[in-house]
């Protein structure tokens, strides 16, 4: 049963007075829901940073720098693995008592991510990237697995909070966006008929999914592609119409009108997705946990042997 009304029930015509120019939907943190600039600008930042890590690390591999156990390479190493060892303060945060009261969670949970991702780099250049002992291998991998599983969950936690640092979302407030969302397609997008009525298509489609195993694993991905799929057939549709009318409720032009029907669809998808999300993120925890408690023990043991051989 569709969360909102059809789309198609409700056209509010209006020809008089044009509609204010609608304001982006606000999150619980206090952010927009969209921030094409800022987005654009970090992404730009990552790549540049991970563009330089992955020269530099050409140059350490193929060159001969430094050694695992010269001085350099020793205090990378050792840098590297407290940062990783670090890491284990966010769960203790969490779980243990007397802890609860040191500072906000999620400046520990920002500090665990910045030592997930620094600590590994560092050991990696440690290594020079390669592989000199059983030992060594060992340690290495695990760190990847334990890396691994942060992207991974990283990606997860994003679909059932608000942002990386944002109090974490429920179905019941998710759906009430896609009701707002939906009331201000109905009034603004009713000069596009087709649109309406893909819009109206895909969200009954997305809420009537089964439930089973196979199309909780497999849902992201269909649902991911579908929305795509109709996002492109807005577009062309909107800038179809747009190209040759004006209309008094999109004062921004087809950008606008665009971005309204992104959002919904954006916004539909989100819904139809939370239950496999939160379950997907249960079931992180069961793994990445033990993961890390076996990297500690890991990186334990190869700084012993390292000292002893």
């Amino acid at each position: 049963m569709p969360v909102v009304e059809p789309l198609a029930q409700v056209r509010v015509r209006t020809t008089a007075v044009p509609r204010p120019v609608a304001k982006p939907v606000s999150r619980p943190d206090g952010t927009a829901s969209s921030a094409p600039s800022s987005s654009f600008l970090n992404r730009l930042l990552v790549i540049t940073i991970m563009g330089l890590c992955l020269w530099v690390g050409y140059k350490v591999a193929t060159g001969n720098y430094y050694t695992p156990r010269s001085n350099f390479g020793f205090y990378l190493g050792v840098v590297g693995s407290t940062m990783m060892l670090l890491m284990l303060a966010y769960p203790l945060r969490k779980h243990v008592s007397f802890m609860q009261r040191w500072g906000a969670l999620k400046n520990w949970f920002r500090l665990h991510m910045i030592m997930g991702i620094v600590g590994p780099t560092l050991v990696l250049f440690h290594s020079t990237f390669h592989l000199r002992s059983a030992n060594a291998t060992i340690a290495l991998f695990s760190m990847l697995g334990v890396v691994i599983s942060g992207i991974i969950g990283r990606f997860v936690y994003t679909k059932i909070h608000y942002g990386l640092y944002g109090r974490r979302a429920t179905l019941g407030k998710i759906r009430e966006e896609l009701a707002g969302l939906s009331s201000e397609a109905k009034s603004r997008l009713h000069f596009a008929p087709r649109v309406e009525e893909w819009l109206q298509s895909f969200e009954r489609d997305s809420m009537q999914l089964d439930r089973t195993f196979t199309s909780h694993l497999f849902s992201p991905l269909t649902i991911g592609l579908k929305r795509s799929i109709l996002t492109f057939r807005c577009k062309r549709e909107l800038q179809k119409i747009l190209r040759t009318e004006r209309h008094p409720d999109i004062r921004g032009g087809a950008p606008e009108a665009i971005q309204l029907a992104s959002s919904y669809l954006r916004e539909c998808e989100r819904v139809a997705q939370f239950s496999t999300y939160e379950r997907l993120f249960s079931l992180w925890h069961v793994l990445h946990i033990p993961l890390i408690y076996v990297l500690a023990a890991c990186t334990i043991f190869h700084i012993v042997a390292a000292y002893m051989y």
